[in-house]
């Protein structure tokens, strides 16, 4: 089964590059939705990053794949240092623009550029995905929210 990822490179805070198909395999994956303009994801941010930090303790178990809605480069970096240290779709990547479309998780200052598609949730979104990009758990913020670190206890790994 081809992966949502196949043949696309993600991008460490530091500014490295990686393999998105070895970077995920065997992870429990989760695409964040957010940007630094959004004051309702900087407290999610926060807590996204705790709980990164909690569940990767023992054993590299989750990834978090930041999907930056920022309206620049510069906004995007800036906003990356609230982050913790996990993956981002890279500035110039389409998939910076193709995620938002297929999920349907955009701000609403953004709906014109996603025309015909419907908004099922603005930002901040939290989508954990199986390898082929199908939807295991929506509303991931919901969870993060209500449950902190114990969140991602039931989400499930990519193979």
């Amino acid at each position: 089964m081809p992966g949502l990822f196949d043949g696309h490179k993600l991008q460490r805070k530091n500014g490295d590059l990686v393999d998105a198909g070895e970077a995920l395999k065997g992870k429990k994956v989760a695409l964040y939705f957010s940007a630094e303009w959004c004051g309702d994801c900087t407290p999610i941010t926060g807590m996204l990053a705790t709980l990164y930090e909690m569940v990767n303790e023992d054993e590299k178990e989750l990834e978090i794949v930041w999907v930056s809605a920022d309206e620049d480069e510069e906004q995007m970096y800036r906003y990356s240092k609230k982050h913790a240290d996990y993956l981002m779709i890279p500035y110039g990547s389409v998939l910076r623009q193709q995620l938002p479309a297929m999920y349907g998780v955009f701000g609403g200052r953004h709906v014109g550029r996603y025309p015909g598609v419907e908004r099922k949730s603005g930002i901040p979104g939290l989508v954990v995905i199986n390898e082929a990009g199908d939807v295991l758990v929506f509303d991931g913020v919901r969870d993060v929210e209500n449950k902190h670190g114990d969140a991602a206890k039931n989400w499930p790994r990519f193979n």
